[in-house]
């Protein structure tokens, strides 16, 4: 979890960039920020679509995750 092998989509920002975002929102006294314009788009268009497909699209993406956390897990193990 929180790795760029469990990444969804092509890139994942980096914990530096998020900071700098959240510290320039906070200097412009804004309570909310989404840094990149994927989660951007993510954060605006998801809570718009019917729950069983964001549910779907949930369960595909944790269950990404979590085969990418188990097959790192299995080669630490090995």
């Amino acid at each position: 979890m929180g790795t760029r092998k469990a990444a969804i989509g092509p890139s994942m920002d980096s914990a530096a960039h998020v900071v700098r975002s959240a510290l320039r929102a906070l200097e412009r006294n804004r309570g909310y920020v989404v840094p990149g314009a994927g989660n951007f788009a993510s954060a605006h268009l998801m809570p718009r679509r019917p729950r069983t497909l964001v549910a779907r699209i949930a369960k595909l993406v944790t269950r990404g995750v979590a085969d990418a956390a188990d097959q790192g897990s299995a080669r630490t193990a090995a």
